[in-house]
């Protein structure tokens, strides 16, 4: 059953970036933009910036600034 719900959601999560539309942010995503809208931006990627960017469908490089990944969350985020 386990294997079926993992194929499924891959599925969608597929079908989903073919669209061009993005699934919600999940809740800690939302609050790095919050913070960062409040002039709370990080000086360095960090591994929990990382993993909050990927969790969200941002692809992170090693050329990509907080502020990359930040305006990039932003893109993603439902209207």
């Amino acid at each position: 059953m386990e294997e079926f719900l993992a194929e499924l959601e891959a599925r969608m999560a597929a079908a989903t970036r073919a669209d061009g539309v993005h699934p919600p942010l999940t809740a800690e995503a939302l609050q790095v933009i919050a913070a960062a809208d409040q002039g709370g931006t990080p000086m360095f990627t960090s591994a929990n910036l990382a993993r909050i960017a990927k969790e969200n469908g941002v692809e992170v490089s090693s050329d990509m600034t907080p502020n990359d990944i930040i305006a990039e969350l932003r893109r993603r985020q439902q209207p």
